[in-house]
């Protein structure tokens, strides 16, 4: 099966490339200064604008390389220049993409809650019922499903030579047209990056919070030194091993469709 043997490749290149650690710390520092306060989170946002289109670049050309019976011989460096400005054109697209959806998702749900209701939770005089819960999770599961439909755009550009525009409609082609691979993909990389991502969130991020008020009140206090060190090895982590298997799972799809040619293909690691 294409989901678990990509899972698997991921983690042999992951092993056996130690350059890519370089890429995803990259990502963990960046990531790290805009979780900061002040200048350093002013300049993590930067960075993350438009510092990540050439890391990206690099980073899948680099996976790419590295993978079993790969014929690519792009170098990383060439790489980062040649989709720079379709990657990032394609990440603030994908962005205002992403904050109309959650305009519009969160807008129902607070709608459908009441404002006042809201407010309420948010400042901790009040707790969400089960029947709330289960409707702030149906929406969270039909935003975590929208996101994925969009999610390999940046895949699109650098291995499909899409433009901005045209990576979006290649990314939800790419979904619908390997709808069942997809989920099961987005099941493994959700649990895989979870495991690291979920206890750092709560105990770092969150600072423990058991209460939607004493969750919003640590988000918004400032991180430490150590916090922020231990958000970037979280970070570089499951970025090392989330877009390694996200570049693999692209691959493998796209090698395995009709009319693929079969030298392009990762041999043993792939259906």
């Amino acid at each position: 099966m294409t989901v678990l043997q990509s899972f698997r490749t991921a983690l042999r290149i992951v092993t056996q490339t130690p350059v890519l650690v370089g890429f995803a710390l990259a990502f963990g520092l960046i990531g790290a200064l805009n979780n900061a306060s002040g200048l350093a989170s002013a300049a993590g946002s930067i960075l993350l604008l438009f510092g990540s289109p050439a890391l990206i670049g690099a980073f899948y050309t680099a996976i790419d390389g590295a993978r079993p019976g790969s014929d690519t011989d792009l170098r990383a460096s060439t790489a980062a220049q040649r989709y720079y400005v379709s990657l990032l054109g394609a990440s603030l697209l994908a962005g205002l993409v992403m904050v109309v959806m959650a305009m519009v998702v969160l807008g129902g749900l607070i709608g459908s809650f009441g404002f006042d209701r809201v407010t309420a939770v948010l400042n901790g005089s009040a707790s969400l019922t089960l029947v709330e819960l289960a409707a702030a999770g149906a929406v969270l599961a039909v935003f975590t499903a929208i996101v994925y439909v969009f999610t390999f755009f940046d895949t699109a550009v650098v291995f499909d030579g899409k433009t901005a525009g045209g990576s979006l409609s290649r990314s939800v082609d790419f979904v619908f047209g390997n709808l069942r691979g997809v989920v099961g993909y987005a099941v493994v990389a959700t649990v895989a990056t979870s495991a690291i991502d979920l206890p750092v969130l709560w105990f770092v991020i969150l600072d423990g919070a058991t209460t939607v008020a004493g969750a919003v009140t640590a988000f918004q206090a400032p991180m430490s030194a150590v916090d922020i060190a231990v958000v970037a090895v979280g970070s570089t982590v499951t970025t090392l091993v989330g877009r390694t298997y996200k570049v693999c799972f692209y691959r493998a799809c796209a090698d395995a469709a009709p009319g693929a040619d079969p030298a392009r293909t990762d041999g043993e690691w792939t259906a």
